[in-house]
Parts: C-alpha cells; structure tokens; sequence
C-alpha cells in the first residue's frame, strides 16, 4: 500500500478524509469529479467540441441580436485558464420561441488550435464548446439553445477559455495568451423582436457604435436649473436599473437616431403639446415605457407636475416594475466584487468564483473587493487571506502563490513542499496599505512550474494532470479599520462616491448652460450614481459656484475661449449630430498633438516660462561642484522619496502631469471649499466639445476605476490618465471617535510619517546617554569586592 500525500487526502469539502492508492493527480480527478458533473467540464478538463456553426460576421444579424450587459473590457480571457461572466434579458415570447448564442471571437496568434477550447454554460446547464482556432479574423460560433434552457428575466452565460502557447513555455508566455469576443456581434440571436413596453424590455437596448450606451434627455425649451433638478431624480433610477457603467448622456429638443433610450420629460406645463410635437402616444402619468422613433430605440417618459410629483412617480417605479430588475441587476450579490467591512470575512463563493482543477503553469484568479469610503490605508493592521488549496507532487522549487492589490505584486508565498500540499485556511498577510477606498482589484498568481515544461513538448502534454486547486471556501478577513474620511482622494470618489454618496446633500454646478456641459455634467452625475449605488442627494445649478455655503459641489467648467453662444435659446447651438460627431472625432488617438491652445500658449506667458527654465537649467551646479552637506541633504531628500514611494507601492516612475492648457483634454481634481468647511470637485476643461469629450473619455471604466490621487488629467494626444497625488490632504469627516478608532488613526498617520519613528529613537538614546552621563559619575561603579 502506497502511503497517500497530503495532495491525494483533497477531495474538495467532504472528500479530505479519503485514503487510498494511486497517483495523487488522478484521486483529485476523480474526487473533483462529482463537483464538475452538469457544468461544461463534466466531460473531463478537455471536454469535445459540439457541433457548432462558424460563420462570418454579418451586419443584418446584429438587428435581431440581444447584447450582453457586460462592457466591453469584460470581453477579453487572457492566460491559460480564464473565465467570463455574461447576461443578457429576455421576455416571455423570446424565451419560448429559444434562440442561437452568437459568440464572436479572434485570438491571439500564439495559441495552440489543437488544444485550445471554449466551454460554454447557460443558467449553470452545459452547452458544450468549441475550439478556439480564429487568430486573423473573427469568427463567431452559434450554439443553439432550446427554451427550457432560458428563462425570462436575466439570463447568465458562463464561458471559459482553456489555451496554451505554441513554442513557448515559459511563464512569461501566458501571458501572451488571449481570446477576445467581439462585443458588438456576441449576444442571444432571436427571431422575436424585442418590444420596448415595459421596464425590463429597456435592459436589450444595444449599444451604439461606439460601444456605449446612449441615453438622451428630451427637454422642450430653456434648459433651467429648474429643469435639470425634475431630470435628475429620473435619470439616476433609470441608470441604476440599467446597471451598465458604459452611458453617455446627452441633452437635446429631439429624440435620438439609433440604439439607445430617449429620457422625455413631459411636464404638465407643455406635456401634452411635447409629446404630440415629437410623435409619441399619449402617456399615462407617472413614468412609463413605450417604442421610440426608431425599432431598436426606446422612450421612458416622465409626466407630472412639478417635482414633488416626479419623486413620488419615481419611488412608485422602483417599489413596483423596477424592483426585480434592481434586485437582480446592480443589487445581485456574487457578480466578482466582495463589499466588505471591519470585522466581516468573505469567501471567494460570495463574489461567483466556482472551484476549478487547474493544471497549467500559471492560474489566475481575481475579484474585487469594495473598502469603506472613509478607509484610513495604512501599516496598522493586515488584511488576512485564508487559503483553501491544495497544489501537486513535482512542482518546482519556484512554485509560489503571488497576490496582486491594484496591477501591483504585494505578496509572495513560496510553494516549498515538493511532495504537494494542503492549504486548509493557510493564513496569507496583505498590507491594508496596498488598498484603497472603493473597489480594489486583487488578483491570485500561482505559479506552477514543472521539469517537464522545459522540454515545450505541446504535443505531450497531460491536461488530465492537474497541478493546482483553488476551493471556492478561500475568504479574505478584514481587521477593525481605522475610519478618517481624508480628501483629496479620487479614488474614493470612483469608488464609493465620497463624499457625495449616503444622502448628503450637495451641489452639482454647470457653468454654462450649453449642451455639451450639460450632458457632462449628467454624464458624470450618473457615473458618480453607480459608484455609490444610490441616487445621490444633488442640486443642480447653472453658473458658479458660491462660497462660504459648507455645502460640498461638483463643479463642471469649460474656460470661456470661445464665444458665447447663448444660454437662452438652444436653437443657437450646433445640431446634436454635429456635437457628436465633433466628440467622437476628438476621441479618436491621433499621432499629432491636438491639444487646446490656452491663452498663454498664444501669449507671452508660455514664453517667459520656457526663458525662465532655460535660465535654471544653464546655471544649475553640476554634482561635482556641490558641497558635502548639499550633496547629503540631496541624498537624505532622494532616499525619503524613494522608501515612501517603495512604502506606497508606487512604481519608479513618479506621476507626471502637464498643467490644463498643456496636452491636458480635461482635469479632474479635488480641493478645499474657499471659506468654508465643504470640499470641491472641479472638472475643467477648455471648452465645451472638449469636456464633453474628456468626460467621456473619464467616465470609461477603464479609466475610471485607475482614479486616485488629488488630480487626474486626461491628455489630449493619447487620451490617457494621468494622475499627481495630493499634495496636502485634510480630514472631510470622521464619524467614529471611539478610543479604539482614534488609536488606530494614530497608529495609521505614524506609519505615514515613518520619519518620526528615527527622531523617536533618536531623543530616545540621547535621553538615555544624558541619564547616564548623569547617574553613573555620582553613583560611581559598584562592585562586590
């Protein structure tokens, strides 16, 4: 009897006490297998293809296609082993008459076709798979699906891309390894038209061609402060029903062309005459759907009388036919993200990771975890993950299990046994340092090197041989949390909303009451609605800000360099096809700098600086003709630096920014209220096309969820984020004032400020030498002779 590892005792939940003989791989095979039965893998870790259709891209099939909700970052599996989750709605007669699933893909040139294979679920019943073999053009796969395989309501597709590299086998090669769904032509093919009646109906809008949401409001006449205030409670239900942080919203007199949703407000004062003016039934009080102008767009229209009214149909709308698509929507719980609190623990089940056999070279799991908004990130505790896995006989000394908080390496824990092992809660330290307010991005690298990989024999490879098991029990344990609302911080602006978000009332100032502003100004409200799931409490308002209020705001601003086209009347703006079409040509990268040209870059004041930093240069001393002591405090000043951005886990290269006016499209960034108590939050720009442009571009979830810092600039030329960290920050709020909190706050603002803890030590032994150089000359030296 062959003595059992501690690798062939896994078997999963209810399978650790078994005992037997064999090869420790293929026990977990079999232990693993009751777990696999009825998903896609049931047919082994290389399930065969099913019969599925190729075909090629077609525009006509795109009209009868229901998307999927997901945005289009979501749409990309890299490594060997990667898994997606998608959803898409259906009402009853589409569910009954069934459907094909369209998957459009290309991938990477160096994935192997032999082996490579797609696995398919829907609503947690397998459908089979295909083999990924479309590296220069893309491809789309469609599966059939009977009705009773679907459901009305939300539907989840489950997909999960297995590739391995051609020639390489290095670790480094992984990450080479990438399937990418076309977004625009992946979705249910069904022949049922979709009816836009109802609310549910509004979660298949497609995108546009853009790849974005489009929802536009519908205003007659002036656009007021007054107007915006009855827009704003709607259009945050109307967001956080659709629960997609892809929306771009827009302002007009008229409905829109093309996929999207037209917000029309109605009100009594001209709601009838509008509705019949822009060709749309009457509509019923309160807030209805109905079909807009166009067959694949949508109108929610909004008829009361004056905002008491609009709060009262609103709130009626969310009790009642919005409650289901919340609920299931931007409320549904074990969508990847694990929002959590001081004292909670959260297993990696809660955020829809399910346990996977992995037996690769490098397994890659992430989530995210949501922080409190108030969230002090510091060295006073540790952020604890409770490892339940187990890894294989013949891995390589390098073996190891890497964790990654925010795209940065904060922990390594070596796999050393090379007999395999069993982590049963294995406790694994993360530096709450490495967090932030908001949604944090952790991923889970193990690296599973074997002697046989250096041979890259493709064709001899074991994928029944696994190597590595993550259980769905791991969790993460959150330590007592120092509480300090601390501003600047636009991370947890992105990421909670603060300090918007809870109720607290603020004010949403436009400076001027043109279009595109506007729409910014709306665009970014939503955004902010989503991030803290719950309308927020704004008041809106057209011109500038007012100081000495104690009221917090969000100010939108474009500088006045052009002329002004009047805020009265909409007519004297361009038309909405031209504004679109102007932004969407500034987005688009261009290899020439385009940046605004501000006014002292025309002036003399872009000159004076260039002479002015000529000037510094050509009379700076050179290294060798410094003195000692100017030369040590330069290098007392470059260490500092160094160990706090090695302490901030920041990179080598420090934030750079370009002042607005310089490449910059629009700035974002955070700020003290002057002469009062209350926080500002300025995004500027130098014109109206360019914030609405840089906003859109802000608001992408791309770039929204890299937001930290005290500002972020958006540059012109390549569109990308950049961010310079706040340069001083002051305390916002602070709830809690327990002695347990103000403790850890302490602790917390001493491991920011590192360097008192050397002039500690250092009074500490001058005070010591002073008492002995007192004590010892009057005591003498004893001796016992």
């Amino acid at each position: 009897m062959v003595k059992p590892t501690l690798f062939t005792k896994l078997t999963l939940a209810v399978l650790i006490a078994s005992a037997g003989c064999g090869r420790a791989e293929g026990l977990v095979a079999d232990a693993v297998k009751p777990l696999l039965d009825g998903t896609a893998l049931s047919g082994g870790l290389l399930p065969q293809p099913v019969a599925t259709e190729k075909i090629e891209p077609a525009e006509g099939a795109a009209g009868m296609l229901v998307p999927f909700e997901q945005v289009s970052d979501a749409f990309t599996l890299s490594g060997e082993d990667d898994v997606a989750t998608f959803t898409f709605v259906l009402d009853g007669p589409q569910v009954s008459a069934g459907g094909t699933l369209n998957l459009a893909y290309i991938n990477a040139v160096s994935v192997l076709p032999d082996t490579a294979m797609m696995d398919v679920e829907v609503n947690g019943r397998d459908l089979g798979g295909f083999s990924i073999a479309s590296p220069n053009r893309t491809l789309t796969e469609k599966i059939a699906i009977p009705s009773e395989f679907l459901k009305a309501g939300r539907n989840v597709v489950r997909v999960r891309a297995r590739q391995h590299h051609r020639v390489d086998c290095s670790l480094d090669a992984t990450y080479e390894l990438w399937t990418k769904l076309d977004p625009a032509l992946s979705g249910f093919a069904t022949g049922t038209s979709v009816a836009f009646a109802d609310f549910d109906s509004l979660l298949a809008v497609r995108r546009n061609a853009e790849q974005r949401t489009d929802i536009r409001i519908v205003v007659p006449g002036v656009l007021s402060a007054e107007a915006l205030n009855e827009v704003a409670p709607v259009l945050q239900s109307l967001i956080l029903f659709l629960n997609r942080d892809d929306v771009t919203v827009s302002v007009a007199d008229k409905p829109g062309t093309g996929p999207g949703i037209d917000l029309v407000m109605a009100m009594d004062r001209s709601g009838g005459a509008t509705l019949a003016r822009l060709g749309f039934e009457p509509a019923a009080r309160g807030l209805s759907v109905q079909a807009g102008a166009s067959a694949d767009r949508a109108a929610v229209i909004m008829r009361a009388a004056n905002l008491g009214d609009i709060n009262a149909a609103v709130l009626a709308a969310v009790k009642g036919p919005m409650a289901d698509g919340l609920k299931t929507g931007i409320f549904e719980k074990g969508r990847g993200v694990l929002p959590v609190d001081a004292g909670e623990r959260r297993t990696l089940k809660e955020a829809g990771y399910e346990t996977r056999v992995f037996s690769g070279r490098l397994s890659r799991t992430d989530f995210a975890v949501e922080m409190p908004a108030d969230f002090y990130p510091a060295d006073y505790a540790t952020l604890d993950l409770r490892l339940h896995a187990a890894t294989s006989p013949g891995l390589e000394q390098t073996a190891q299990l890497l964790v990654r908080v925010n795209d940065k390496v904060v922990k390594s824990y070596p796999f050393r046994n090379r007999e395999g092992e069993q982590f049963d809660g294995k406790r694994i330290e993360l530096p709450l340092r490495a967090f932030r307010p908001g949604v944090n991005r952790v991923e889970l690298l193990a690296e599973l090197p074997m002697a046989a990989d250096a041979a890259c024999r493709p064709e001899e490879r074991d994928d029944d041989k696994p190597r590595f098991i993550l259980l769905d029990t791991t969790a993460i344990e959150v330590p007592a949390l120092a509480r300090l609302g601390r501003l600047p911080d636009l991370a947890a602006l992105a990421g909670k909303a603060y300090p918007y978000g809870g109720g607290k009332p603020f004010d949403l100032v436009i400076d001027r009451a043109d279009d595109q502003s506007i729409g910014a100004g709306l665009t970014l409200l939503s955004r902010l609605a989503l991030s803290a799931r719950a309308p927020l409490n704004a008041k809106l308002a057209i011109g500038a800000p007012s100081e000495g209020t104690g009221r917090d705001a969000l100010v939108v601003s474009s500088q006045n360099d052009f002329a002004d086209l009047g805020s009265a009347d909409k007519a004297a703006f361009p038309s909405a096809a031209d504004i679109n079409a102007s932004v969407a040509d500034l987005l688009k990268p261009d290899s020439v700098v385009t940046a605004s040209v501000s006014d002292d870059a025309r002036g003399t004041g872009s000159d004076t600086a260039d002479l002015l930093q000529a000037f510094h240069n050509s009379t700076a001393q050179q290294e060798n003709d410094l003195s000692f002591s100017a030369r040590t405090q330069r290098w007392l000043a470059a260490a500092s630096t160094n160990f706090g951005r090695w302490l901030n886990y920041q990179g080598d290269e420090g934030p750079r920014a370009a002042p607005h006016g310089e490449g910059a499209l629009v700035t974002l960034s955070q700020m003290a209220a002057p002469g009062g108590n209350a926080t500002w939050t300025v995004i500027k720009a130098n014109s109206p096309r360019d914030l609405g442009a840089g906003v859109q571009r802000l608001v992408d979830p791309t770039v929204w969820r890299d937001l930290e810092g005290g500002t972020a600039t958006i540059e012109t030329a390549s569109l990308s984020l950049v961010s310079l960290p706040a340069a001083e920050r002051y305390v916002a709020s602070l709830t809690d004032r327990s002695p347990g909190n103000l403790r850890r706050i302490a602790a917390a603002w001493f491991s920011d400020n590192f360097q008192i803890y050397v002039l500690l030590v250092l009074a500490s032994l001058g005070v010591l030498a002073v008492w002995l150089g007192l004590v010892v000359p009057r005591k003498g030296v004893r001796s016992d002779k």
